[in-house]
């Protein structure tokens, strides 16, 4: 099976193939569009054409996704942030705001300035995070879900109740409604380019090497006994693996953890991880500081069976093919029906590639972007 980097390539080729105009036009309208990245109030021009943006690792996915609206969109301004949610280098019905990193699920302040708004981690998620509480989950969890969830709050509301305020004045003024807030995946970060290997050769049964908190604490502080929802749900699942692992010794379960999340040049690393996941069988996807990580769409891209938690209701993890569990003291259970089932593994593992492709993969989120920006230059 080609690689995604192919599957691309493969896609801007067919893309320009399909269109009538001259390979000197297409690098004419290609300029149409200004792509910027802004972080920290800096504006950085960005060329999405560029495979190695300096320290850009972080948006990798999306400089592939760009190039698929690119090439079916012209005439708009893109900016790209993490979490700026208060102002922007400029304003319009032809801005286009990529946000990808705001984990308290707020509503931009300048939504209804500009012309369309896509999201990671969404705006709603503290909703069904609550929810979620309601489930069978451990106390403490349910302590800290809820701490979480009035922390983010307190983020989000003084945005939320500006963004239903320009909602109303949009709507009494007659200019229709104010922009809405697209889904997008969060894509991946420590994932390489590689071939699919077959999943019946892969070497690791199950895989996690992952952090379990952000932060080292003294033992006398008090954040190093006030468990995070990512703390605890990790450690659950780090200690029911190695249950699992003491259970079943003949089975080949790679774990590792440490502290700190990857940085973009730990790149003998990233290859290192990116080479066990794609020789995994079984990947363990523990919620992180959200319930979204990177991990799960860098398990989806190698084809890896994911097991998981409960996840949001966005369109491109409903119906997905994965394991979501209600508590990880299920996971020994279902690590040995999942591999005393080799035809349900082989079947699951094609159907998360498919989910991949159709639903999560740079090109059809740049496709899922063009579609709901095409209105704005029409």
């Amino acid at each position: 099976m080609p690689s995604s980097k192919a599957s691309v390539n493969q896609a801007l080729i067919d893309l320009k193939a399909a269109s009538p105009t001259s390979a000197s036009q297409l690098s004419v309208l290609s300029k149409a569009n200004q792509f910027y990245i802004y972080i920290n109030q800096q504006l950085i021009p960005w060329d999405i054409y560029e495979p190695n943006s300096e320290n850009r690792g972080f948006v990798r996915y999306f400089s592939q996704a760009l190039q698929i609206v690119d090439q079916q969109v012209q005439g708009l301004t893109f900016y790209v942030t993490m979490t700026e949610m208060h102002s922007l280098p400029s304003y319009g019905d032809h801005v286009v705001v990529l946000i990808l990193g705001d984990e308290f699920y707020r509503v931009p302040k300048y939504c209804h300035k500009v012309g369309a708004v896509f999201k990671c981690y969404g705006t709603h998620q503290i909703r069904q995070q609550l929810l979620n509480c309601l489930s069978s989950q451990p106390f403490y969890l349910k302590f800290a879900l809820i701490s979480q969830s009035l922390k983010n709050l307190t983020y989000r509301l003084p945005l939320l109740l500006n963004y239903q305020f320009q909602k109303l004045v949009t709507i009494l003024s007659g200019k229709g409604n104010v922009t809405l807030i697209h889904d997008i995946p969060p894509g991946y970060f420590n994932s390489e380019d590689l071939p699919v290997e077959p999943i019946a050769s892969r070497r690791h049964d199950v895989f996690f090497d992952g952090s379990i908190s952000h932060d080292q604490y003294s033992t006398w502080s008090l954040k190093y006994w006030m468990r995070t929802p990512k703390s605890f749900a990790r450690g659950e699942m780090i200690k029911n693996l190695k249950k699992t692992q003491a259970h079943h010794p003949q089975l080949k379960i790679e774990l590792a953890t440490n502290f700190k999340f990857a940085a973009p040049d730990q790149t003998t690393e990233q290859s290192i991880y990116s080479q066990n996941m794609m020789q995994t069988k079984i990947c363990c996807v523990p919620r992180g500081t959200t319930v979204e990580t990177y991990r799960f769409f860098e398990a989806m891209r190698y084809g890896c069976i994911i097991i998981t938690e409960s996840l949001p209701s966005c369109w491109f993890y409903q119906g997905a093919p994965v394991v979501q569990l209600k508590n990880w003291d299920e996971l020994e259970e279902v690590i040995q029906n999942l591999l005393q089932d080799p035809a349900l593994v082989q079947e699951l593992h094609q159907q998360t590639l498919d989910w991949w492709a159709k639903k999560c993969s740079e090109i059809s989120c740049g496709q899922y972007i063009a579609e709901n920006v095409k209105s704005m230059v029409v």
